[in-house]
């Protein structure tokens, strides 16, 4: 996992899914004036965009941070088990987000704040978890 160092707060990526959301430049972005996807093609291809495929590329991640004895979580990616029918590539997920979380030096118990940039699906998905078919809190400490 990416980790760096500013000043005294240590940031980790923690990602959940990249690859293909199943859209064109057109769909994924509607109101981006069509010519931005076309004026430097090197900048969005591969990493943003196929050119193969037309198809745009997408990362979910959250960021974790530790700073003043303190474990913050920066969005909380889109989660599992999630009925998503207007984004089939994030609906009913099974990723390995919480293992990683770990991995990165976290259990959801040793969270202390999370902050949600926005509230689209993909920055919110975590913030709920399926346990024995009833929604849960993850982050309780939180």
């Amino acid at each position: 996992m990416a980790q760096i160092e500013l000043g005294d707060v240590s940031v980790t990526r923690v990602k959940e899914y990249y690859g293909p959301v199943g859209m064109t430049p057109g769909q994924f972005l509607p109101t981006a004036p069509e010519d931005a996807w076309r004026s430097d093609p090197a900048w969005h291809a591969p990493d943003f965009l196929d050119p193969r495929t037309n198809i745009v590329n997408s990362a979910v991640q959250s960021w974790l941070l530790r700073s003043e004895g303190k474990t913050i979580l920066v969005d909380t990616g889109a989660g599992n088990h999630k009925e998503r029918p207007y984004s089939p590539v994030w609906s009913h997920l099974r990723t390995d987000f919480l293992a990683d979380l770990e991995r990165a030096g976290a259990a959801p118990e040793d969270v202390d704040i999370v902050i949600n940039t926005h509230l689209h699906v993909d920055h919110v998905g975590w913030n709920t978890r399926l346990d024995d078919r009833e929604w849960v809190p993850t982050f309780l400490n939180a």
